[in-house]
């Protein structure tokens, strides 16, 4: 084990970073087929298998909301972003499903896509798990522990609220480097105190006998309990600008078809995280887990824009980006204002 310098790279970036950097030009997977004597277009849009980067994909697809928006979409769920980093960088994913943090990554590094809408936020599933034999009179105690994180993840920033917060000295924190499974190992070994990290490992920590101190939207320490907005982490469906130039109209069906997502996964919670569960090849009870903890909703509002620039400056802080990028560089609200004006409280 080593401890954290706070200039470490997780390979995720670094996959976008170099590749985005490295590959050029746009392999366009979209193609305009005759279907019942009209021209229709087929879209690739690619995805992860998770709970709360695909989930309205997922049931946009399921539901048949897609063919209602008179849309032919082929979903793509790969395992981890890393896996859709290239495809976005040379444009092959001309429609993707994705974090803000890799949102930001590729527009830091010039990769022209567009932000369409914010789809959750996910800082509920962003957590700290401390041993279950461990006892905390303060989170100040804090301060004497070890805690495992991977350099560089988000996670940090619901950390840092929380010591600002509660007067506690991050820096008196000892912060081990490990990757999410090494996490898990140690902290079942005893060797950690806490680990930093998201989920599915919040509810794999959880079953190894640790407790949730706090995440980014809710603490359970002991002069802090309830309700806290120590991170936004969201999740977003993007496209690249050549996507949207070439097909305005199918952008906006396409969102069109996202919302009435939202709204099913909002009204009917268990039905979709079944769906959801089927498709991703995960347990009904760990998805509903997930999806309760994760806020569904394509407002592009403040809020939206505030918690991308403070995840943009935590990255250039981490030396992971060279420069913050302007939000309305990446972040475009035009095509939502045409499905729902109401979404869009903010104005470019």
């Amino acid at each position: 084990m080593r401890k954290i310098k706070g200039k470490g790279i997780i390979l995720l970036l670094s996959s976008i970073l170099t590749l985005s950097l490295l590959m050029a030009g746009c392999s366009s997977t979209n193609e305009e087929v005759l279907e019942s004597g009209e021209n229709i277009i087929t879209i690739q849009a690619y995805g992860e298998l998770d709970p709360q980067v695909s989930a309205q994909q997922i049931i946009a697809e399921k539901m048949g909301y897609f063919e209602e928006e008179g849309l032919n979409v082929e979903n793509h769920l790969m395992t981890g972003p890393d896996k859709n980093a290239p495809l976005v960088a040379n444009g092959v994913a001309e429609v993707a499903f994705g974090s803000v943090y890799n949102n930001i990554a590729v527009a830091a590094n010039n990769v022209e896509v567009k932000v369409l809408a914010p789809l959750a936020n996910a800082g509920g599933t962003q957590a700290v798990v401390i041993r279950g034999d461990i006892e905390l009179e303060s989170a100040k105690d804090l301060e004497s522990k070890k805690i495992a994180m991977t350099s560089g993840a988000g996670v940090l920033i619901a950390i840092r609220n929380m010591c600002e917060e509660l007067g506690v000295d991050i820096d008196k924190i000892e912060f081990i480097n490990m990757q999410p499974s090494d996490q898990l190992a140690a902290f079942t070994r005893g060797d950690v105190d806490a680990i930093a990290i998201w989920e599915p490992w919040v509810g794999k920590a959880v079953d190894a006998g640790g407790r949730v101190l706090f995440s980014g939207t809710e603490a359970n320490l002991p002069e802090k309990q309830g309700a806290v907005h120590w991170i936004d982490f969201y999740m977003t469906v993007q496209v690249t600008d050549e996507f949207y130039e070439e097909h305005p109209e199918a952008t906006v069906k396409l969102l069109k078809a996202l919302s009435k997502a939202t709204d099913f996964i909002n009204q009917n919670p268990d039905q979709a995280a079944e769906i959801i569960a089927e498709e991703i090849n995960i347990s009904k009870e760990d998805t509903k887990r997930i999806m309760g903890k994760n806020s569904y909703s394509m407002e592009f509002d403040e809020q939206f824009i505030e918690g991308s620039n403070t995840m943009a400056e935590f990255m250039k802080g981490m030396n992971n980006i060279k420069a913050v990028p302007d939000f309305y560089d990446y972040g475009f609200p035009t095509p939502l204002e045409k499905v729902d004006s109401s979404l869009v409280t903010v104005s470019q």
